[in-house]
């Protein structure tokens, strides 16, 4: 097994904010990965630039391989994604938004009608699924964003995240369903919420002012740390936020 997700001297400047400064990593196939740090750590800048919603500054990133700067499409067929706050056509039902986005991977027929049925049930909006999007709470959308990932059955999710705005209810059946579907697919996913990441993944990169801390397993920082939350604190030299 190779690597999802190949980070190489990613740098961007935002005019002269240095956003990423040489960011490298590397995510292995079917491994859950948390990134960690600040609000301006860079955290969203990598993932926008992994899902080529914008262009590094410098650098490589791959995503099972493809170069996403010169094959961005091509790249992007393998992903399901939720970058920042998800928007949809708010005069259309869940079911007519995931047949618009099915249909723009390529998707039809009975195959998208089955899939969009199955991503409806697995984040629970069935109920909700003829109900226009203008009726439709942040955390329904999120739950909506999150089934819209998973449509097309993509081998990685990069999800930015993925539980703001969801109750605390929302929160802990987001979190199964990720457990549950990261079994089987590569997940790399931001996100402040420390508990979360221990019970989805196994591995963190803590990044600060465009810089990677440290990436390794959740145990060995808890060995020397005495806790996630310790070792983001002592290296951050901040608050969880």
């Amino acid at each position: 097994m190779g690597d999802s997700i190949i980070i190489e001297n990613l740098t961007k400047y935002y005019n002269d904010f240095l956003a990423l400064d040489k960011l490298s990593l590397r995510v292995p196939e079917g491994e859950n990965i948390g990134l960690l740090g600040p609000n301006g750590a860079g955290k969203s800048t990598t993932l926008k630039i992994l899902c080529a919603l914008i262009r590094p500054s410098s650098g490589k990133v791959y995503i099972d391989g493809v170069d996403v700067a010169e094959q961005p499409e091509k790249a992007l067929f393998s992903i399901g994604a939720i970058i920042e706050t998800p928007e949809f056509y708010s005069f259309l039902t869940p079911e007519d938004n995931l047949s618009y986005f099915g249909r723009l991977r390529g998707m039809k027929g009975e195959v998208l009608t089955r899939r969009i049925k199955e991503v409806i049930a697995l984040v629970k909006l069935e109920k909700w699924s003829k109900v226009k999007i203008e009726k439709f709470s942040r955390g329904m959308k999120q739950r909506l964003a999150l089934a819209q990932s998973l449509l097309h059955d993509p081998p990685i999710l990069i999800l930015d995240e993925p539980g703001l705005g969801l109750d605390p209810r929302g929160v802990v059946e987001f979190r199964e369903i990720i457990a549950d579907v990261g079994k089987e697919k590569t997940v790399f996913f931001a996100s402040h919420q420390l508990n979360e990441v221990t019970l989805i993944c196994n591995k963190v990169a803590i990044i600060n002012n465009g810089q990677l801390l440290i990436y390794d397993s959740i145990t060995a920082l808890e060995q020397k740390y005495q806790s996630l939350e310790q070792a983001y604190l002592q290296l951050t030299g901040g608050n969880v936020e």
